[in-house]
């Protein structure tokens, strides 16, 4: 038979009148030559090759529809490209997005800043200028609805991506901190912390990710315990991986018997508890400021120089850059001192030391042209204290304790910091403190020194002899402590120092009871051991961590030493980076997996408490009606700038395609 391919493929087989013959094929071999040639002067084979020739220059019929509609979804794919940068530009910068668009208000002045970010663009950029001024686009996508609509989906791909990379690296800390919001709803921030082995760049990286706020409706230890499991079970993680637990002092969360790391220990048998080193040393602070009479009174007196300067914006202005260090350097502003703010005191008597003499200029000036007798009393009455000797000295004690301490409270608070870094600047500004006993001389002439550049007595006032009032059960003459300059060392100076002492000890015994576990691990400390002392300590670190150590870790220690000998390795995080930049991870996979769980221990819950700050910019007065899915959203893609930047747009539009069907054509 013989067939028209022509026709077989593209004839028009709905007209009317068609026949098939050339489709089903023709026999009749006497007559070809004629039913050929009366084939081709056919409609039907004519109209076959005008369409066969269009397909074969990709010029089908319905070409142009779909050229239009790929225009069409070129055009929306930019504007959602541009709606979506829009919305990061504006949650990375903390600004609110919406003002009364979508309450039914239409003036321009309740437009919001998404909207009017928009409109600004338009000046510059034709397809969103098309996209607001083409009255027969009836879909804009600049509503409300759709602007959460991306903040979630761009929430829920940066989660995932947290997720992936925490999954990989298995091993992580929990860190737990929570606060009040503007509207008095207590919000509890949870961080993930986790080390991140990069084996092509060959290096280590310890990271602590953000996961959200979440609301705290009841607040005993089992409610914190079920909202975390929750938590964990939503990003599809496994508690038993935990392997440390850092929270402040609260007893709900440090609680030994029934806290949240008790029940966290209860199913995770390697997370121990560490508290926060941050708030520890604050506490340390606060003791050593409560340790005598005379040191509370020191900063009564500080906090009542910034009381009376800050209440009144005349006070305030006496304390402007003086002459001789305009447009030369800046000098620091008076702080008040808050308990609970880790460098509140050092802040404070940092600047109230470099201001002294502008302080006390101000507070002379207002004795004298001050018309108001209780501004003069209390400018007389600070005055007065701050010329004392013993005040300048006590300043110059102060000083000399919250420098150091200070300065690791700083460190303390840095990402990448670990539990043996930490411990060795904690034994650092011990022994810094400890020297600073023995050295009451040199800050008694420091303290003098400045009172005779000041023009101020350098001796301690004597005092009047007050005899308390006798009672029947008191001895003859008792009376009241006056300090002096033979008392002042014993009776105040002394104090403070012992305090600070001993409060590094007591506080952070639990820290170096968490850290021992991990002691033979350090490279200085792995050198000086004997063989039988080390096979007992692997011995006993693999029965605490047989879940991720295997019975090889004693062989692999034993040759890793004579490796790391004449090494410039310091540090466990060096010993893993060794491992790592000389290939051979393979054969010392359990020491790396050990100084993967050493690393992963928390030291502070400062990436929570920085995650507050952000609250309170986020969820202020003017937003506190932000609900909580919003709030955590925008919270995730502001503090984790860094991996938002890396999310993909053309997936994120797939997906806002995908969520259900859409008006326009994006894909």
């Amino acid at each position: 038979r013989v067939y028209c391919e022509t026709c077989w493929l593209f004839a028009n087989r709905s007209e009317k009148g068609f026949k098939n013959n050339w489709i089903v094929g023709i026999n009749d071999w006497h007559h070809m030559n004629e039913k050929i040639n009366d084939h081709e002067k056919s409609q039907t084979h004519i109209y076959a090759s005008s369409v066969r020739l269009h397909w074969s220059e990709n010029k089908t019929i319905n070409r142009h529809t779909e050229e239009q509609i790929s225009k069409e979804a070129d055009f929306w794919k930019n504007v959602l490209t541009r709606i979506i940068k829009i919305i990061l530009y504006l949650t990375e910068g903390n600004t609110a997005l919406r003002g009364n668009e979508g309450s039914g208000k239409n003036k321009s002045n309740s437009e919001g800043n998404f909207i009017r970010t928009v409109k600004l663009m338009s000046e510059f950029d034709p397809i969103l200028y098309e996209l607001l001024n083409n009255e027969s686009l009836k879909t804009k996508y600049l509503s409300w609805k759709i602007q959460n609509e991306i903040i979630d989906l761009l929430a829920i791909e940066l989660r995932r991506l947290l997720c992936e990379e925490i999954k990989a690296s298995k091993l992580f800390s929990i860190i737990m901190d929570s606060t009040l919001d503007i509207t008095k709803k207590d919000q509890l921030s949870v961080v993930l912390r986790y080390v991140v082995i990069d084996y092509q760049k060959k290096s280590i990286e310890i990271k602590e990710s953000f996961l959200g706020f979440f609301e705290l409706k009841k607040h005993g230890a089992s409610d914190y315990e079920n909202l975390l499991y929750n938590i964990l079970e939503s990003y599809d993680l496994n508690v038993k991986n935990c392997r440390g637990q850092g929270y402040d002092g609260a007893s709900v969360m440090s609680g030994s018997n029934s806290g949240v790391q008790k029940r966290i220990l209860s199913v995770a048998p390697n997370a121990p508890f560490v508290h926060c080193c941050a708030h520890n040393l604050n506490l340390v602070i606060s003791d050593a400021a409560k340790s005598s009479q005379v040191a509370n009174n020191f900063f009564a007196t500080v906090q009542a120089i910034f009381n009376f300067f800050s209440s009144s914006a005349p006070r305030w202005a006496t304390l402007a850059f003086s002459e001789d260090f305009a447009c030369k350097i800046r000098k620091k502003v008076l702080k008040k001192i808050c308990p609970t703010r880790w460098e509140a005191r050092h802040e404070s008597v940092s600047a109230l030391k470099q201001r002294y003499i502008d302080v006390l200029k101000s507070l002379i000036n207002i004795n004298l042209i001050s018309k108001k007798s209780d501004e003069r009393s209390e400018a007389q009455s600070l005055q007065k204290k701050m010329e004392s000797f013993q005040f300048v000295l006590m300043l110059c004690v102060w000083e000399n304790i919250l420098r150091p301490l200070h300065g690791v409270s700083k460190m303390l608070q840095q990402q990448n910091m670990n539990l043996q870094y930490a411990r060795d600047r904690l034994k650092d500004v011990y022994n810094l403190i400890n020297e600073l006993r023995n050295n009451y001389e040199d800050i008694i002439n420091n303290a003098k020194s400045l009172c005779l550049r000041w023009s101020l007595p350098v001796s301690f006032t004597e005092p009047r002899q007050i005899y308390a009032k006798k009672h029947f059960d008191e001895v003859d003459g008792d009376r009241r402590l006056t300090i002096t300059t033979e008392n002042f060392k014993i009776k105040v100076f002394f104090p403070i120092i012992d305090t600070v002492l001993m409060q590094l000890n007591l506080r952070f015994k639990a820290m170096d009871n968490v850290c021992t576990t991990f002691d033979f691990l350090y490279p200085n400390n792995l050198l000086c051991l004997t063989e039988d002392n080390i096979v007992k300590e692997s011995y006993d670190f693999i029965e605490s961590y047989k879940d991720d150590i295997s019975s090889d870790f004693t062989g692999q220690i034993l040759s890793l030493k004579e490796l790391i000998k004449n090494k410039n390795v310091k540090t466990i995080n060096e010993m893993a980076t060794f491992i790592l930049t000389n290939d051979i991870a393979t054969s010392y996979s359990d020491i790396l997996v050990a100084c993967t769980i050493f690393l992963t221990l928390p030291v502070t819950v400062a990436t929570a408490e920085r995650s507050f700050s952000k609250l309170k910019i986020i969820k202020n007065y003017l937003r506190n009606s932000c609900g909580q899915n919003r709030l955590t959203n925008i919270a995730i893609l502001n503090i984790e700038q860094k991996r938002t930047s890396e999310l993909k747009i053309d997936k994120l539009i797939k997906d806002f395609s995908n969520i259900k069907a859409r008006k326009m054509k994006f894909v």
